[in-house]
This record gives structure tokens, C-alpha cells and sequence, in this order.
């Protein structure tokens, strides 16, 4: 019997992502998160909804 795959969801949803990847100076990365974190927020979050927002400024 095969084994069912424990990950399949997690696959199919990022099937339907891609990564961005961005270099800062290690400093800056690391006072931005700091930053980020004392006003309850993430990371990931803060960047997507900046994306989210230029999109909707800029998109026609």
C-alpha cells in the first residue's frame, strides 16, 4: 500500500507561490525586524501588504 504523502497540501498551496529573495545589509535586516516585531508585525506580512498596496497604486 502506498504511503500517503503527511506534506500534499502544503505542496499543492506553494505549488501556487514563488519565493523573492533580498540581500540588505545584515545590520539593516536586523534593526528592520527588530523594528518590525515591536509593532506586532511580521516580516512577511509588512512585505506582502507593501506589495499588495503598490499594486494597487500602480496597476492599471
Amino acid at each position: 500500500m502506498p504511503e500517503k504523502d503527511k506534506y500534499a497540501a502544503q505542496k499543492k498551496y506553494l505549488a501556487t507561490r514563488k519565493k523573492m529573495s533580498v540581500w540588505v545589509d545584515a545590520d539593516k535586516y536586523e534593526r528592520f525586524k527588530a523594528a518590525v516585531k515591536e509593532n506586532g508585525e511580521s516580516v512577511y506580512g509588512l512585505i506582502n501588504r507593501y506589495i499588495d498596496d503598490y499594486l494597487e497604486k500602480h496597476e492599471s
